[in-house]
């Protein structure tokens, strides 16, 4: 009677364990359920600490397959499922490749993995074959070796500049290219219809939900495709604006977190579309990074800066609403005046306080929306194909 119970513990805790734990999570797992220190454990089982600690961790390729057993009776698992959760560990270690060096030497060369794996796309960095598959459903390509580094004389440059990163940057924007060339819009571009949507722009961002996703449409009805593609570690990229098909394109992203950087960034790129179309058509794509210093570039940064501050809330206004900021009440009926979202004031005073007023940018961080609520119908993740992303999008966003 004991076997039984035994056996169907061990399929029911078969079926209920997650399938991404390895084989060391679901002896950690076990350990912590009986209250037994590891070394205790170990004694139990019949194993010695070297000995199953190269197991758990894969990093031991020969075994004496009675090990197996023991750990399989231990956890409560088939010994087949414990076999094959070995070997998977064993590969992540040792992993064996059908790719040739070529293509391993060109990964290497053109993507840094270790920030693809920090942002889902991949799940390691050893494992080539997957990584290859992974960039190539990503960036929408035929082949690994279509890929190609964008040029780094963007607009407003003067040509000097030399982006750190350079690798990360470069598949950003790739990344961002395949998006538009898969959506694709058929609109054609009408700047006279641009000026008159401006005066709309603003009372959107009262919807958190839907706001953005609702003047997106109505951009992309006017030949303005935007779309938000999530940051990547080590970039300082706040918004792009591409020239496809020659029609402008848009790339916002969430890189320090607030609701209102979105607004802002989205109308700083509008206003270079308005602005600097021309020359943003002839070099192909403009980036808003901040950690490019050049004077050239900061000058037109700037300018679109003032636009978007003072389109969304003037530093007028700020300074008016200033002495009663830490009124909530006011702050939102002010808001509401302005037809703007309340948490767009607090970021605003937080911006033109004292660096030395952190205070200001703890309210303005309380009192910011989820971005996650506002970008939920628009996100595009890494990990997700391009098509696959881009056609679950079209009828709700790109139509």
């Amino acid at each position: 009677m004991d076997d039984k119970f035994k056996d169907i513990d061990a399929l029911l805790n078969g079926i209920v364990a997650p399938d991404k734990l390895t084989l060391k999570d679901l002896f950690e797992r076990k350990v912590d359920e009986l209250k037994l220190a590891p070394t205790v454990a170990y004694k139990i089982i019949g194993i010695q600490s070297r000995t199953i600690k190269g197991i758990l961790n894969g990093s031991q390729k020969v075994v004496d397959i009675t090990n197996l057993t023991k750990i399989a009776n231990f956890i409560q698992l088939p010994k087949e499922k414990v076999v094959a959760l070995f070997l998977e560990a064993v590969e992540e270690n040792f992993p064996t490749y059908n790719i040739s060096p070529e293509k391993i030497e060109f990964i290497k060369s053109n993507f840094d993995l270790a920030v693809l794996r920090k942002s889902g796309l991949i799940n390691n960095i050893t494992d080539f074959e997957h990584i290859e598959k992974r960039i190539i459903s990503r960036l929408g390509l035929r082949s690994l070796f279509e890929y190609r580094k964008p040029p780094i004389d963007v607009a407003f440059s003067s040509g000097l500049f030399k982006p750190e990163n350079d690798l990360t940057r470069s598949f950003w924007i790739q990344s961002a290219l395949a998006c538009f060339n898969e959506i694709d819009n058929p609109y054609p571009y009408d700047r006279e219809e641009l000026i008159k949507v401006f005066p709309r722009i603003r009372w959107h961002t009262m919807n958190v939900e839907r706001g953005l996703l609702e003047i997106i449409k109505v951009l992309y009805r006017i030949g303005i495709t935007v779309i938000y593609q999530p940051p990547l570690q080590k970039l300082q990229l706040r918004g792009a604006t591409f020239s496809h098909n020659n029609k402008p394109c848009i790339v916002l992203t969430n890189y320090v977190g607030f609701y209102a950087t979105l607004w802002f960034a989205l109308i700083h790129e509008l206003y270079h579309v308005l602005f600097d179309w021309e020359e943003i058509k002839a070099n192909k794509y403009h980036l808003t990074d901040d950690s490019n210093e050049q004077l050239s570039v900061r000058e037109r940064e700037e300018d679109a800066d003032d636009f978007a501050r003072e389109y969304l809330f003037s530093k007028q206004k700020a300074a008016t609403i200033r002495p009663y900021i830490h009124d909530s009440a006011y702050v939102a009926e002010f808001a509401t005046n302005n037809h703007i979202h309340s948490s767009l004031i607090y970021v605003f005073n937080a911006f033109d306080a004292p660096k030395s007023n952190r205070m200001a940018w703890a309210i303005a961080r309380k009192n910011s929306p989820d971005i996650e609520e506002c970008i939920k119908s628009l996100d595009i993740p890494w990990q997700r194909p391009v098509e696959e992303a881009v056609q679950n999008l079209k009828p709700e966003v790109y139509f």
